[in-house]
C-alpha cells in the first residue's frame, strides 16, 4: 500500500499479557507462517457489525497495526494472571476450537478486578512477513468511526474507520503503521473457553519467543492449547473459513 485505504480497520498494539510488543509480533509472524498467511490478533472489544457493513462497499478491508505511543498500563505489562483462549463462538452461538496453529492470550481480569468473560480476535491474512517495514502513518484527526462518522474515542484501541481525506490535519499524535494485513471471513470472532496459564506454561512461552525458536513453536502451541481441553469428536463446521490459502 502506498496510501491509506478509504476504509480500514485500525488497531493500536502494545504490551499485553505480560509480553512485550516485540515478542508478540514475533510469535504472530510464526503463526502467520504456519497458517499459510492466517493469524489471529487478540483485541479487547467487539467490532459489532461494522466489519460486515464496511465490506458491503465491495472493497477488501485492510487492518493496519500501529504501536501505541503511551506506555502500557501495569495491568497489561505485568498482569497477575494470564489466560489462553481455546475456542470461538460462531454467528449461530456454537462453540468451535480455534485453528490448531493459533494461540491467543490475554490478561485474566478487567480493570475492575472481575474475571474477563469475553475477548475477541481479528481474523487476518497476509502473504508478507510482519517484519516488513511499514511506510504509512495514521493521523487520528483525519479518521472517524465508519458507522457513525464521529471521531474515535480516547479508549478506542481497535475500530473500523473512514479516512476523511477532505479534512485538514490537526497538529497532534501521528501513529506509524508497523505492518498491515487483510481481514478475512468471519473478520473477527468472540473467543471463549479461557484457561489460566500455569507458571510453567508462561515460562515456556516466554523462553521460546525470547530465544527465537521458530522451529519448536508448533509444539509449544500444541502443548499449551491441548492442556485441559476436552476431546472433540466433531470438526468445526466453519473451519473451512480459515483454510483458504493464497
Amino acid at each position: 500500500m502506498e496510501q491509506l485505504p478509504r476504509n480500514f480497520c485500525w488497531t493500536k498494539m502494545g504490551a499485553e499479557s505480560g509480553e512485550q510488543l516485540e515478542l508478540i509480533v514475533r510469535r504472530k509472524e510464526w503463526e502467520r507462517s504456519l497458517g499459510k498467511g492466517l493469524f489471529f490478533w487478540g483485541i479487547g472489544q467487539s467490532l459489532g457489525g461494522n466489519a460486515n457493513l464496511a465490506m458491503r462497499t465491495g472493497e477488501t478491508l485492510k487492518v493496519l497495526f500501529s504501536p501505541m505511543i503511551s506506555k502500557a498500563k501495569t495491568i497489561d505489562s505485568a498482569p497477575n494472571e494470564t489466560v489462553v483462549w481455546s475456542s470461538f463462538v460462531d454467528a449461530y452461538g456454537e462453540e468451535h476450537p480455534l485453528p490448531e496453529h493459533i494461540l491467543v492470550t490475554s490478561r485474566a481480569t478487567l480493570p475492575s478486578g472481575r474475571r474477563k468473560e469475553f475477548h475477541y480476535a481479528l481474523v487476518c491474512r497476509s502473504p508478507h512477513s510482519l517484519a516488513t517495514p511499514g511506510q504509512l502513518s495514521v493521523d487520528p484527526s483525519l479518521i472517524c468511526n465508519f458507522a457513525t462518522n464521529k471521531p474515535l474515542g480516547a479508549s478506542q484501541v481497535t475500530a473500523i474507520v473512514r479516512n476523511s481525506r477532505e479534512q485538514q490535519a490537526v497538529s497532534g499524535k501521528i501513529y506509524p503503521v508497523s505492518f498491515f494485513a487483510e481481514l478475512v471471513q468471519p473478520y473477527f470472532v468472540r473467543l471463549s473457553a479461557p484457561r489460566i496459564l500455569s507458571s510453567i506454561e508462561k515460562t515456556l512461552l516466554a523462553r521460546t519467543t525470547e530465544s527465537g525458536a521458530e522451529r519448536t513453536w508448533r509444539d509449544v502451541v500444541t502443548s499449551i492449547r491441548q492442556a485441559g481441553v476436552k476431546p472433540r469428536t466433531q470438526k468445526p463446521k466453519n473451519l473451512h473459513l480459515f483454510e483458504t490459502v493464497f
